[in-house]
């Protein structure tokens, strides 16, 4: 008994170890079950974190595969259609031209259109979609794309990461020359016995290149050169190519087949060929002879279907800008000489057509060429601020005060240009690298502004005698005819010849159509006196009436010259503007993007 006492003495701590096992266990098993919940719950957010990234990815792969379709040359980054439509309505989600995205926007985006229409790429259990929405207001890109992956954390739902961009547009209006024809007066037709007959003399300077037969009729005479034939050359009584009267007289000339002269024998037409009045010098310039191994320069073709569908201002993309009454570009959906009405260019009222960026004003009051300063008409379109590039006429300058207003200090002859006197009311253009194209007519001034490639799905005329600015190529399903004279570098009713650049100043014509409003087989016609300096391309005849001048290449079938038609020389070109046959189809350059964001 007293030991049992004895064991329940007060003060006898054994009996709390029991307690104290139970209460760590406790304590234990609650650390355990935090550290299981804490280490499940970073896998969780661990596996969350790499599924945001992956989806991260994959949208960021959607967006440089949308830069990618932007930039492949073959695309035209300047239409829409080349990427789906990300949305319904307003390309632009900022708060203003240009602008980032907002997080209201971001939030309430419900404007999308359905992701069934986006591009879409899958990489295992990862996919992407991604569109654009073009503003060609501002010639910008907005970029989107998708990424979404499985939630790792849940049964059902996708990780999703939505990314946004911008790319600026700058589009291409002039390119280097490929094709060296575009140097020449050239007949293309081949596969007859003339393919290119002369009946009167062939004046001027230009180079002259026949792919097939030339024939000269009684009495006419070639005085320019060099002379290119690919084929025969035949020479009727009294007909002649050069004089015999010195060697400066004598023109170069190349025959790669026969020649013969009032009907005698043929002959290859290699050496002296005097006898056949033929009086030739070789490229030496102090050699008798005819040079027998003719250059090959093939002839370009015109793709009327590839600017049919890229021409701007044309029949899918009209005018962004517009006053007056411009153009007509089409009257349905199909490359078919739909429009009736042949458009003058010229007509007695002013007109407007741009697409995208720019703007055009007039001269208040008339300047001189050492005046520092001038007043516009108006100022919308252009910069609020800051210093730009305008031109007016052939001069060239820089805007570095007033901008804003509509009085402007004016730094003059920029770019090489020379400073000259501008009569009021004469045009003022901006020089914007984003304008995509315009066709624009001042009737006070009588100028005709012209930028990039534009198609009109029918013909055109020139009614009065009338100056252009610009480097463009006008292509025509139908005809052209002038009515009057159209000149880069105008004096009164015709063209100074000797100041014509077309390295930085041509409008090219390509006519596709024939008979009509000119001549049958004739694709472009000009009337008696008239003038032009420009290039000609026609897929019919090139016709030239009496007394008529041509300053630029001429392209077509067959060239007709009347009495007293002048060709005359022109500076090598290098440069032209985009659209010309036989050079590659360019369209415009996306620019690095900017605004990234998501």
């Amino acid at each position: 008994m007293n030991r049992i006492l004895g064991r329940l003495q007060p003060g006898d701590e054994r009996g709390i170890a029991l307690v104290m096992a139970l209460g760590m266990l406790i304590v234990c098993s609650i650390m355990v079950v935090t550290v299981i919940q804490y280490t499940s719950a970073g896998q969780s957010a661990s596996h969350l974190s790499k599924a945001r990234l992956t989806a991260f990815d994959a949208a960021d792969g959607g967006m440089n595969n949308a830069y990618a379709v932007l930039n492949l040359p073959a695309n035209n980054s300047l239409h829409q259609d080349i990427l789906p439509q990300c949305h319904t309505t307003n390309a632009n989600p900022g708060s203003g031209p240009g602008q980032t995205p907002n997080a209201t926007w971001f939030s309430t985006a419900t404007n999308f259109t359905s992701k069934s229409t986006w591009n879409h790429n899958s990489y295992g259990k990862t996919t992407v979609d991604w569109c654009g929405d073009f503003d060609i207001s501002a010639d910008q890109w907005y970029l989107w794309a998708s990424g979404y992956t499985k939630n790792p954390t849940g049964p059902q739902g996708n990780v999703t990461r939505l990314l946004f961009s911008k790319v600026s547009v700058v589009p291409t209006l002039t390119q280097p020359l490929n094709n060296p024809t575009w140097n020449y007066v050239y007949a293309t037709r081949t596969g007859n016995a003339c393919d290119q007959t002369f009946s009167n003399n062939v004046g001027g300077t230009a180079r002259i290149y026949i792919a097939g037969n030339l024939c000269l009729n009684n009495n006419v005479g070639i005085s320019n050169g060099p002379l290119i034939i690919q084929g025969n050359l035949d020479l009727s009584n009294n007909a002649f190519v050069g004089t015999s009267s010195s060697m400066g007289t004598r023109v170069e000339t190349y025959v790669g087949g026969n020649c013969r002269y009032g009907g005698g024998s043929w002959a290859a037409c290699t050496g002296n060929q005097d006898a056949r009045h033929i009086w030739s010098k070789l490229s030496d310039g102090s050699t008798i002879g005819v040079n027998h191994v003719a250059p090959s320069v093939a002839a370009p073709t015109a793709d009327f279907a590839k600017w049919y569908a890229n021409g701007m201002p044309g029949p899918t993309q009209g005018c962004t800008t517009s006053s007056g009454t411009p153009p007509s570009f089409d009257n349905n959906t199909t490359r078919d000489n739909s429009l009736a009405t042949s458009f003058d260019l010229t007509p007695a009222a002013s007109y407007v057509c741009r697409v995208g960026p720019g703007a055009n004003t007039t001269l208040s009051s008339a300047i001189t060429a050492a005046a520092s300063s001038m007043t516009v008409a108006s100022a919308s379109g252009f910069p609020a601020s800051g210093s730009f590039s305008v031109s007016i006429d052939e001069e060239d300058m820089t805007v570095t005060a007033g901008a804003g207003g509509t009085t402007w200090t004016i730094s003059r002859g920029a770019n090489g240009t020379t400073a000259a006197a501008h009569s009021a009311s004469s045009t003022v253009t901006w020089n914007n690298p984003q304008t995509d194209g315009e066709i624009s007519w001042n009737a006070t001034t009588k100028t005709l502004t012209v930028v990039g490639t534009i198609y009109i799905d029918g013909s055109a005329k020139v009614s009065q005698n009338a100056n252009y600015n610009g480097q463009a190529t006008l292509y025509l399903s139908g005809t052209m005819l002038f009515n009057g004279s159209l000149c880069g570098v105008p004096t009164g009713a015709s063209c100074i010849f000797s100041n014509w650049n077309p390295n930085t100043e041509m409008l090219t014509i390509v006519a596709d159509g024939t008979g009509g409003q000119v001549a049958a087989g004739d694709s472009i016609q000009f009337a008696n006196n008239q003038y032009f300096q420009g290039g000609v391309f026609a897929t019919g005849n090139a016709d030239y009436g009496n007394n008529a001048n041509s300053d630029g290449p001429i392209m077509a079938s067959q060239i007709l010259l009347a009495n007293n038609v002048n060709t005359n020389s022109f500076p090598n070109i290098t440069t032209v503007p985009v659209g010309m046959p036989g050079n590659p189809e360019v369209y415009a350059q996306p620019n690095p993007p900017q605004s990234f964001s998501g």
